[in-house]
């Protein structure tokens, strides 16, 4: 009973029956209106009939003027009253004659109009009862000489707005159940593609079948837009699970290798005794595989930590330009082994909303990149700027450059262009990893442009503070 069909269908039956009902209501009330209207217009015409065809001063009922007033088949009740109350004539369907108020006498004299009233008869029936007045005109002005009534049970009025009433209760019933059931056709044929869908999902949840999509019907606009975002949601869930299949497997590659190095190096030194000098370098070579398994350790947790959405430990103003000065300072002995000189044009500052540590180390994973490819006796260069509402930082080299089928594949986790050099300095494919992540988490955007024996310039681009 908790089924979506269920809840719409009870609710699709109960908003037409209160529009049904609201309409019969206000049919049947436009209709009782009209009825009573038509009856007082009936009466009030035959009653004015019957004014007309008597004598003047002489009022009298002809009777063949009960023929002509249908009195019988219109279930018309006629009478004549004289000026001084007396009834004069009354139709033969009248056992006892109605009354004439003293309100429709005042009402016909002092208007010369009709009146007309309901009263109840002798046996407690209601009749809707019309006066006018029997009148000739003497010496220019107009003089009463008797009063023509017309009446009709009320009862019969009001037997045609009870047949309106269940033709109402009939209709609005059919019509309620019709609608129901089409609604029912139409959920269960609607419904139908979503039951198919829910299906098809479930096996793809349980059997793991992520490379399966869903039908998308080509003429449900609704359901084949539900369809089509599953199945982008698919697209998302597959390429995740295939970059983490990938990243699971490139990270135990790599963890694996410098743990095969300490323990392929410790077990050869413990096969035999050896001196110190021997020791000392197992313990060298076991301290830099050490080193640079806390490397990668510590870039694995990074990128963790990004894609928790926890790149960003805390946000203040940041100077670009102070921290490439710093970033550069830093590194001005990693530069100096490596015999390539790090210069920084900042002419102003730079300043974005973030992390500093986290920039920093987005810098930092630049630089040393840069350092590691560019030949001795050459140059990093940094330059900071404004443009349109974003700080920009470019780290340029002058290394051999980048072939062009690498770069859409740089910043993808444990890529490596030169894998033998990167292993020879220590990387990972990681750092590059690291950068993007760190600066999507700012909103803002790095690309790389290189030219194969020119070297290569990577871009950091982040929104102003104050800009978003």
């Amino acid at each position: 009973m908790n089924t979506f069909r269920f809840r719409l269908l009870l609710g699709l039956t109960v908003l037409t029956t209160v529009a049904v009902a609201a309409f019969g209501v206000f049919v049947h009330l436009t209709a009782a209106d009209a009825v009573r209207a038509d009856i007082d217009r009936l009466v009030q015409d035959r009653a004015f009939m019957l004014s007309k065809a008597t004598y003047a001063g002489n009022p009298q009922l002809q009777p063949w003027m009960e023929s002509f007033l249908e009195s019988d088949k219109q279930r018309l009740f006629v009478q004549l009253y004289g000026i001084e109350g007396n009834l004069i004539a009354k139709s033969a369907n009248l056992a006892d004659p109605l009354p004439l108020s003293e309100a429709a006498r005042r009402s016909v004299e002092t208007s010369h109009a009709g009146h007309t009233e309901t009263v109840t008869r002798k046996d407690g029936e209601l009749v809707r009862l019309a006066t006018v007045p029997v009148s000739f005109y003497r010496d220019g002005r107009q003089q009463i000489t008797g009063f023509a009534q017309c009446a009709v049970l009320v009862r019969d009025r009001e037997a045609r707005l009870r047949t309106l009433r269940q033709w109402l209760v009939i209709g609005g019933v059919a019509t309620v159940a019709a609608v129901w059931l089409v609604a029912l056709l139409l959920l269960n044929h609607w419904l139908r593609t979503v039951d198919a869908a829910s299906e098809s999902a479930h096996l793809i949840g349980a059997q793991g079948r992520l490379r399966e999509r869903l039908f998308v019907p080509p003429q449900d606009d609704e359901l084949a837009r539900l369809a089509r975002t599953f199945n982008e949601l698919l697209d998302r869930l597959e390429a995740a699970h295939t970059t983490q299949q990938r990243f699971l497997a490139d990270a135990s590659h790599e963890l694996r290798t410098p743990l095969t190095v300490l323990r392929g190096e410790i077990e050869v030194a413990l096969r035999r005794e050896r001196t110190g000098e021997d020791y000392r370098e197992v313990l060298q070579s076991a301290r830099e595989e050490i080193e640079r398994l806390s490397k990668l350790t510590e870039n694995l947790l990074a990128l963790a930590r990004a894609d928790a959405g926890e790149g960003v430990a805390a946000r203040e103003q940041v100077d670009l330009s102070a921290l490439c000065q710093e970033v550069a300072r830093k590194l001005a002995g990693l530069s100096g082994l490596a015999g390539v000189t790090i210069t920084v044009s900042a002419p102003t500052p730079a300043v974005v909303h973030g992390d500093s540590v986290a920039l920093e180390r987005v810098l930092a994973n630049l630089v040393e990149n840069a350092l590691r490819y560019s030949p001795r006796g050459e140059g990093v260069t940094l330059t900071v700027a404004t443009e349109s509402g974003a700080a920009v930082v470019r780290v340029r080299d002058t290394g051999p450059g980048i072939p062009a089928e690498h770069l859409p594949h740089l910043f993808e986790r444990f890529y490596r262009v030169d894998k033998a050099r990167s292993r020879e300095f220590g990387g990972a494919g990681l750092g590059l990893s690291i950068v993007e992540a760190l600066v999507t988490a700012h909103g803002g955007k790095v690309s790389v442009a290189s030219e194969v024996g020119q070297g290569t310039e990577f871009c950091v681009r982040l929104p102003e503070s104050g800009r978003g």
